[in-house]
């Protein structure tokens, strides 16, 4: 690796997509407490998380990413952002893309994996993806069960503990995988703890990716506004705003590591 980019106070390290899902590898390998953090950054993360007036932010979320072992940015906007700001990203590096290259990996070292979250028929779609380029994969466990933030985590606790996963996916949307998360990972019995959103829906084909050419040219939010507009357009009007008032901050010097 060669460094990170500071952005919003938030260490996002200067890696390729290889890159990225080899270092993850090789912390998933060194067990200690706390498990190893992983985030994926998009614009959303940052909507939710930096606090900036006007708008609010999750001071708690924000934390957690800046203490993260390991930040990726999951958006060509992060990208831009960053050769902006003259601190420039080499590309982005999606969590849909990393899920079955970890995987592949995972299967390659004799490594195990556990997913928390998404849904059962969701899961089984993609792992029938997902083995057929990562065959002999290791699956510890699953669990698909809702997870509430204010409930006693501990029987979920222990049931990921006893399975010893060498990488913890956690699928429940942003940002209550990355609170959990941070939250729990010195509990954790896990090489990584990754959050991965909806990925697993992309691998299962329930919900279409935006075609390459929109993907590069950080359309992605166009096409997932047209696949679901009532659910969608308004959280992605807000986090356009907002991330774009941030980003004018930034680069006036509003931010600072």
């Amino acid at each position: 690796m060669s460094g990170v980019a500071w952005l919003f106070g938030i260490p996002l390290a200067k890696v390729t997509q290889a890159e990225a899902v080899e270092k993850i590898i090789e912390l998933a390998k060194v067990r200690r407490r706390p498990a190893h953090f992983v985030a994926t950054l998009n614009v959303d993360f940052v909507s939710n998380a930096v606090p900036a007036w006007p708008f609010k932010g999750n001071k708690e979320l924000w934390l957690y990413l800046r203490r993260s072992d390991f930040v990726v940015a999951d958006g060509m906007p992060i990208v831009w952002l960053s050769r902006l700001a003259r601190d420039p990203l080499p590309e982005r590096v999606t969590g849909s893309d990393s899920v079955p290259l970890l995987c592949k990996r995972c299967a390659e070292e004799g490594m195990s994996v556990y997913v928390l979250g998404g849904t059962e028929s969701a899961n089984k779609a993609a792992f029938e993806y997902i083995l057929k380029m990562a065959p002999g994969l290791k699956i510890a466990g699953m669990n698909t069960s809702l997870v509430r933030l204010e409930e006693n985590q501990g029987p979920l606790l222990a049931e990921i503990n006893a399975a010893k996963p060498d990488i913890l996916f956690v699928a429940l949307g942003n940002p209550k995988e990355e609170l959990w998360m941070g939250r729990y990972v010195p509990e954790l019995e896990a090489g990584v703890v990754i959050g991965v959103g909806g990925s697993f829906n992309f691998l299962a084909g329930l919900v279409k990716r935006a075609p390459k050419w929109m993907q590069d040219n950080g359309l992605e939010w166009v096409y997932r506004i047209w696949q679901e507009p009532r659910r969608l357009w308004k959280r992605y009007a807000y986090g356009l705003v907002k991330f774009s008032w941030l980003s004018l901050r930034l680069l006036f010097g509003r931010y600072h590591r």
